[in-house]
């Protein structure tokens, strides 16, 4: 049998975190947490979206005037990732194995300033609701420990929640985004190795899921269905996440938003998430100050400290920043 390492949200509070000095600050409060691996069935869509219950749980928001290498974080003046495709890796693009054509979802709104490419995230509107789902997220190491398994069903684990999709005709988000997909289950499931090593060349991303998050939902990279900044202009619930035509619920950004520990002035980001060549994503809070896509390699990533199967591991991890593109640039492993 294999050695299961079952990830529960209780343990990401009390291990994944890096130790770092620095002066004081407030975090995004810890909450009572469900098991990652609990495997209730899940629900049709409609009869979710009928059980809405309220949020137990701080929603992380973009922490305005946080130290960064080169100044402080302006959360009201983030960089618009519009159409930033490479052909090849680049820091501060998109390394996309295709190009997409067609016009944004949101082409204006008071939260975006297309003249000076760049939008606000303290203003921009967030989808209505708080509904709960019957969400499963386990990750196992393989007895050997050569191989990690990551499955979910796709739904946010307890006590994580998202708007109410499609949205609603009475959401004032409405106006500016009438996403009409539903949020249905899904088989998802991968095994990649337990200890990535960085590829001799980087890989392009996807459209579609290209990482899981801890909390079981799928991350996707930082475009809409055009190349245009789908965090900045797609609408999202207050856990920066929605559905897509096949009714999977993801990110495309902000994946440190509903999590148990976001990271603090005093205390590291902790592991969020795994992209699809088995690196992990970890937010970006590091020896005190916020990491923005300055401080990362071209694949959005970096080499440093982090607490890595238990164990304080100087390796190779992708941040997730709070600007363009947010998660990952490219794989600098080997996808699965």
């Amino acid at each position: 049998m294999p050695r299961l390492l079952l990830i529960s949200m209780t343990a990401l509070v009390t291990t994944a975190i890096v130790a770092c000095s620095g002066g004081g600050g407030a975090s995004s409060s810890p909450v009572a947490h469900a098991s990652a691996s609990a495997s209730a069935s899940p629900s049709p869509s409609a009869s979710a979206s009928s059980s809405a219950t309220s949020s137990s749980f701080t929603v992380y928001t973009c922490p305005q005037g946080a130290p960064t290498s080169s100044g402080t974080l302006d959360c009201t003046k983030l960089p618009l990732g519009d159409l930033k495709t490479a052909t090849s890796a680049t820091q501060g693009k998109i390394f996309a194995c295709t190009t997409q054509s067609g016009s944004p979802v949101v082409s204006s709104a008071p939260w975006l300033d297309a003249t000076d490419d760049e939008w606000d995230a303290l203003t921009k509107l967030s989808v209505e609701g708080t509904v709960s789902w019957p969400g499963t997220f386990s990750a196992t190491v393989s007895s050997n420990g050569v191989t990690r398994t990551v499955t979910s069903n796709g739904l946010p684990i307890s006590p994580y929640t998202t708007g109410t999709f499609p949205i609603q005709s009475t959401d004032p988000a409405y106006q500016y985004d009438r996403n009409p997909n539903s949020i249905a289950s899904q088989a998802i499931s991968y095994s990649f190795p337990a200890n990535p090593v960085v590829a001799a060349t980087p890989t392009c991303l996807g459209m579609g899921r290209i990482g899981v998050t801890l909390t079981g939902v799928s991350i996707y990279n930082g475009f809409d269905g055009a190349d245009y900044d789908a965090v900045a202009r797609e609408i999202q619930d207050t856990c920066h996440g929605h559905p897509d035509q096949s009714s999977t619920y993801h990110y495309h950004g902000f994946i440190n938003a509903c999590v148990p520990d976001s990271g603090s002035l005093t205390q590291n980001s902790s592991l969020l998430g795994y992209a699809q060549d088995g690196f992990g994503i970890y937010g970006p809070w590091y020896n005190g100050k916020i990491l923005t896509t300055a401080d990362l390699d071209a694949c959005h990533g970096t080499t440093s400290a982090v607490m890595w199967n238990g164990t304080l591991t100087t390796i190779y991890h992708y941040v997730s920043t709070y600007d363009f593109p947010y998660t990952v640039g490219c794989y600098r492993g080997t996808p699965v």
